[in-house]
């Protein structure tokens, strides 16, 4: 999961939609600030993890 600042706070992205959204990042000027793998962590685009384990 990736953490961006941008003007509305800070949001985590997942990786899927970290590549499906790059140049809707890119225009916004968010900037990365780190990534952390935590499965407890949801995206603020889709609401999903970064993904599932299979139990």
């Amino acid at each position: 999961m990736h953490l961006f600042e941008t003007k509305e706070g800070d949001k985590w992205v997942c990786i899927t939609c970290r590549d499906e959204q790059a140049e809707t990042i890119e225009q916004n000027l968010w900037e990365w600030i780190f990534e952390k793998h935590d499965q407890t962590l949801r995206c603020s685009i889709c609401g999903h993890p970064d993904y599932e384990i299979e139990d």
